[in-house]
């Protein structure tokens, strides 16, 4: 029985060693040979593109996996840099986009290299990338970071050919029972492969590897309220509003082009509509009467309630910084130029708004390190531009970071 279970040792481990190898290889399939970088164009399209388009389904714009073979590079050069001017000068394929796509305006971007453009489109030409899964609300699930798992994995490898080594030349030193169980066998070869100091050493460090892991993974959560989504008043659908309807965000959220703080829309903004909208698509007229009875509005007669107790809506608020942390909204979506969705995700795909991005410190660090400044686009800063190109040159591409955008006393003040 000893020596049977041997030779079946020695044919299979030399298997299943090259049978894990060929899992963990898996890992490290390369994407396709196309001209241009595409890991600078995945950033690229992350930081610029992926607030209105997506790869494999129609966003804002349209999906642009594989967009290099229905246009040329040209017309993707020319459309990407300043579609407005693309437009205007009669391209008919560039007219039959933006009214398929109900008018919707795409941001020029003039400070793209022709480098960067191409980086973007081989991302866009490498192999598809898999769909991200979503909950029924529509909430994107993060996608895991697997860098940890192949640690683990080529551990679990290490451990597995050592283990089966040793338990090649414990079954060398055990004198079996022909009349024994093949259970009674494992169980002795068991116990002797423990009682061996090295291989419980080697066990001991491959669970405190995974304890630790769990802990730091754990402890790195603490603080972050990504995902969160509490359950509100009122039934407000964002996809209604900013989707469908296609109503610009900063007209509810106003205080964000000019102040520090993007401000909670108070209801008075909500009745400049409904005042004559008593009824919506989703929840008929249920939702609507709660901003009706917060503001003391009589539907039927069309007019406010007189020496009504106004209500306040008691909105609980999602996204919150740190005190210890300076934002100014203002600073980036007039000044920076910086798109909504940048920040705060897809929320014209969002039923019910929740936390999109981490906000950590890490995160605000890499798109100031990612991000670049539109000098041409942009006459908030005439003066500190032409600083800017004198320093660096006209064709320079200068990120946030360039500018300052690390310096601690920015942001902790």
């Amino acid at each position: 029985m000893v020596y049977t279970m041997k030779n079946r040792f020695n044919r299979r481990l030399p298997q299943a060693i090259l049978s894990i190898l060929l899992v963990l290889s898996t890992f490290f399939v390369s994407a396709q040979d196309i001209e241009g970088d595409v890991a600078k164009g995945k950033s690229i399209f992350n930081s610029k593109c992926a607030a209105c388009h997506k790869l494999n389904k129609p966003s804002v714009g349209p999906a642009l996996a594989g967009v290099t073979e229905r246009r040329t590079r040209e017309w993707l050069q020319k459309w990407i840099r300043n579609n407005i001017e693309f437009r205007a000068s009669g391209d008919a394929d560039a007219i039959a986009i933006f009214e398929e796509f109900k008018g919707s305006l795409m941001t020029p971007f003039p400070g793209l290299s022709d480098e960067d453009i191409d980086n973007v489109l081989a991302y866009t030409a490498a192999e598809p990338a898999v769909p991200k899964v979503e909950t029924p609300d529509g909430i994107p699930v993060p996608e895991p970071d697997n860098t940890m798992v192949l640690l683990i994995l080529g551990g679990i490898l290490f451990f597995l050919v050592f283990l089966l080594t040793r338990v090649k030349n414990t079954l060398k030193a055990v004198k079996g029972d022909p009349t024994s169980s093949i259970a009674e066998d494992a169980d002795r070869i068991t116990r002797t492969a423990l009682k061996n100091p090295k291989i419980t050493t080697l066990l001991t460090i491959l669970i405190a590897i995974v304890f630790l892991q769990q802990t730091y993974l754990g402890l790195m959560e603490i603080g972050l309220k990504q995902d969160y989504q509490p359950d509100q008043p009122i039934k407000f659908s964002h996809k209604l509003h900013a989707g469908e309807n296609q109503i610009d965000c900063n007209y509810c959220h106003y205080g964000a082009r000019k102040g520090k703080h993007s401000n909670i829309p108070s209801a008075s903004v909500c009745m400049n509509c409904h005042m004559n909208v008593s009824e919506g698509p989703k929840y008929g007229e249920t939702e609507i009467a709660k901003i009706y009875d917060a503001v003391g509005w009589d539907a039927e007669k069309a007019a406010y309630i007189e020496d009504y107790e106004v209500k306040p809506i008691k909105w609980i608020r999602i996204h919150n910084l740190p005190d210890l942390a300076y934002f100014n909204h203002s600073q980036h979506v007039t000044a920076g130029q910086v798109a909504c969705q940048t920040c705060h995700g897809p929320v014209e795909e969002m039923e019910e708004v929740s936390q999109y991005s981490p906000l950590t410190m890490g995160w605000c660090i890499n798109c100031h390190r990612e991000t670049k400044v539109q000098v041409e686009s942009n006459e908030y800063y005439p003066q500190m531009h032409e600083k800017l190109k004198e320093k660096f040159g006209d064709d320079a591409e200068i990120t946030v970071e360039m500018i300052g955008g690390l310096e601690c006393g920015k942001c902790h003040y």
